[in-house]
């Protein structure tokens, strides 16, 4: 935490005082764990008391871009789902997790796929309303921007609705691709070999018959190594299969799903998974 947590101090400029607040950081238990996203490591709380707005937004945007996932936390504030305004006892904040932190505490992984689905992070669902340009940039990104290394793109964003039987769009020779550099060389050779093809020919753009056979082998292979993950043998993707492939799935809600990390391969022996990256490179209460 000490180089990014140094990088913010330094670019935000000498009219901000960066102050962790004292035992509200990682590896924490009890009230100071934050709900349990301070219970493992990357998760840091930010005293802002002494700052005016404009400050705050400043801290708050640069932490964003540094590869933090971070959050202004005042103690009174309105609540848009809620439709009133919610009080707490913590002093104003900024709530911070360094995301390709390999450590972090399962709690923190999951208000992380809260905030990358819209959501603040907090209790009652309400939206995120900081800058969100710098969303999946890590810090590892950001150092390799600093130092003239242009950093990888991040994956493409698929609509759900698009990928269903019959349909011919770029989105389907995407998912393709991905999920045949997923499946198993014996399932490849099958695939092949049942349907006369060679490897060329597969992403085609056309989610027909062979895409069909291609996805249900790949939900086979997930429930084999995950058999009380739930995984069910569809004929078509949903957004957690996708989340799964390194893709955002557009137009739908991020799903509270605990077998499903963000950041994080199937298996780090696992080369194809490995170079799946959802953030590339790379994470409330």
């Amino acid at each position: 935490m000490k180089e990014p947590l140094d990088e913010l101090a330094r670019s935000s400029g000498r009219d901000v005082l960066v102050s962790p607040i004292k035992g509200f950081g990682s590896y924490q238990v009890g009230k100071t764990a934050s709900a349990g996203t301070g219970s493992g490591g990357g998760h840091v709380d930010l005293g802002l008391g002494r700052l005016n707005a404009q400050q705050k937004l400043r801290l708050e945007g640069l932490a964003r871009q540094i590869g933090f996932y971070a959050d202004i936390r005042e103690p009174t504030w309105w609540s848009p789902t809620r439709k009133r305004w919610l009080r707490e006892k913590w002093a104003s904040h900024l709530h911070m997790i360094l995301k390709d932190c390999r450590h972090l505490s399962p709690e923190a992984k999951a208000q992380l796929r809260e905030w990358y689905a819209g959501e603040n992070g907090l209790a009652g669902d309400d939206p995120d309303d900081g800058d969100r340009t710098y969303l999946r940039q890590t810090w590892k990104q950001y150092r390799a921007s600093k130092h003239g290394i242009k950093p990888p793109p991040p994956q493409p964003t698929i609509a759900v609705a698009n990928l269903k039987q019959g349909r011919r769009n770029g989105d389907v020779k995407r998912y393709q691709a991905v999920v045949w550099k997923r499946l198993a060389a014996a399932n490849r050779t099958k695939i092949l070999t049942r349907n006369r093809l060679k490897e060329s020919q597969i992403a085609d753009g056309f989610y027909g018959d062979v895409t069909v056979e291609m996805t249900k082998a790949l939900y086979a292979q997930i429930a084999a190594k995950e058999p009380k993950g739930g995984w069910p043998i569809w004929a078509e993707p949903g957004p957690r299969l996708l989340k799964r492939l390194g893709f955002i799935p557009m137009g739908t809600r991020d799903l509270d799903d605990p077998h499903d990390e963000f950041g994080e391969p199937d298996s780090v022996s696992d080369p194809v998974s490995a170079s799946i990256d959802p953030h590339p490179a790379g994470v409330v209460q």
